[in-house]
């Protein structure tokens, strides 16, 4: 998966997208915040408690960062954290939101060990721009789906 690769989106979105915090509530209710291309030892943690070897941090609202209705976002929302737990992965609540209030914070979903042969499917399956992955190096990195 390569970010370098052309891309509709464009290099404002880009910038948000890389500048935004990632905000994920872990199994104690706590909060932790990660960062695209930064080490998340508080990640590392929460993956070595659950023995995962990757995440995925996704979205489902506003495909194509285009704004949906509220409803809409929520039911696509609720199908993606649906089919997520249909395939048994752990899954923690999160909300990926730009400091600089380019964007408005979105839900979002930290899925441990989601295979990664599926995570671009993912993505474009619900229309997203990107997405963070993360191996065991702990490092969120963004992958382009379009």
């Amino acid at each position: 998966m390569n970010t370098t690769e052309p891309t509709a989106i464009s290099p404002e979105l880009l910038a948000i997208y890389r500048g935004s915090d990632y905000r994920v509530t872990d199994e104690g209710g706590r909060e932790f915040v990660m960062h695209v291309d930064q080490p998340s030892p508080t990640l590392g943690a929460l993956m070595a408690r659950y023995g995962a070897r990757s995440a995925v941090f996704v979205s489902a609202y506003n495909p194509a960062s285009e704004p949906h209705t509220e409803a809409e976002n929520r039911a696509a929302q609720a199908r993606l954290e649906q089919e997520v737990v249909a395939q048994g992965c752990r899954i923690f609540l999160g909300v990926g939101e730009d400091p600089e209030g380019g964007c408005p914070g979105e839900p979002c979903l930290l899925v441990l060990d989601w295979p990664r042969e599926k995570v671009l499917a993912l993505g474009r399956a619900y229309g997203q721009n990107a997405l963070l992955w993360v191996g065991t190096d702990t490092v969120p990195r963004l992958v382009l789906t379009r």
